[in-house]
């Protein structure tokens, strides 16, 4: 049996600026850097020494992959033999070479394509370089209306790829309610088959989900939460054992937005949906 941890880090970093990220354009002092590389190094040796098996998902707070130490912890960690996946959020618009020392066999990248902040050659370039390295991952974007002529057009440019081509999927931009019409929605279901998916919100109070039971997402600290939207403290990795803090447990919250949080509401079966990877969103 695997545990899924979703790990969210101490540092607030990121090289872009998209409006709609809280981390964008975040600069950090070199003593925030030690701290951080320092919470990462005890969480990778928690896992390495824990006789529990893991599923981990990196969501950090902006971009890791301009850090050469997330480079050389990421790829250590996927060499652990009680490691199943380890997926990791990018931008994709770091240098790839770290990339030659990792298991393929279990990372996954959760790639996004930011039109206003790359080139879409440049992007593509980065994907060219996935493929050849034989590295899973997926491309995902957010739908927002300014995009859809890129969106397209980078849709177009990953068909090319044929048999090597990434799931293509659409973040929906829900800050603004009722934001797309029905045109809309019908192009970007023939971008994204499974668009409509991330398009609703599902109510979740009360429902049933594997977050708190085999599913907790970590902070730097080591503090457990059942998902990143419920704010109650299970325990700490550090100090508590996972088998004495899970639990099946009803969600807390009217509805559930985020797909790294409704994935794990157990009646919707999305497991199903996404068979090759729930976690690294891969259908």
């Amino acid at each position: 049996m695997y545990y899924t941890l979703y790990y969210r880090n101490y540092m607030k970093s990121c090289n872009y600026t998209c409006p709609y990220c809280p981390f964008s354009k975040r600069k950090v002092s070199k003593e925030q850097m030690k701290k951080d590389k320092k919470y990462m190094e005890k969480f990778m040796n928690f896992l390495k020494n824990s006789h529990k098996k893991f599923n981990v998902f990196l969501a950090p707070k902006g971009e890791i992959l301009t850090f050469d130490y997330y480079k050389e912890i990421i790829a250590q960690i996927s060499h652990f033999n009680n490691i199943g996946e380890i997926v990791v959020q990018t931008n994709l618009s770091s240098d790839l070479q770290w990339l030659k020392d990792v298991n393929r066999d279990k990372l996954i990248l959760w790639t996004t394509y930011h039109p206003e902040q790359v080139e879409h050659t440049d992007f593509l370039k980065q994907v060219n370089r996935l493929v050849d390295n034989h590295i899973k991952f997926t491309v995902g974007v957010v739908g927002i209306k300014e995009n859809f002529k890129e969106i397209k057009e980078m849709k177009v440019s990953l068909n090319q790829l044929g048999k090597n081509k990434p799931y293509f999927w659409i973040n929906a931009y829900k800050d603004i309610k009722n934001y797309y019409t029905n045109q809309d929605i019908q192009f970007l279901k023939e971008i994204d088959k499974l668009f409509e998916i991330n398009l609703k919100d599902y109510p979740s109070i009360d429902a049933n989900c594997k977050a708190g039971n085999h599913t907790f997402f970590v902070e730097w600290n080591g503090m457990v939460h059942r998902c990143w939207q419920d704010k109650k403290v299970l325990g700490n990795i550090y100090r508590d054992d996972l088998d004495d803090i899970s639990m099946e447990s009803r969600c807390r919250k009217k509805v559930c937005s985020c797909f790294i949080g409704y994935s794990h509401m157990e009646n919707l079966n999305l497991d199903k949906i996404y068979k090759n990877s729930l976690l690294g969103r891969t259908p």
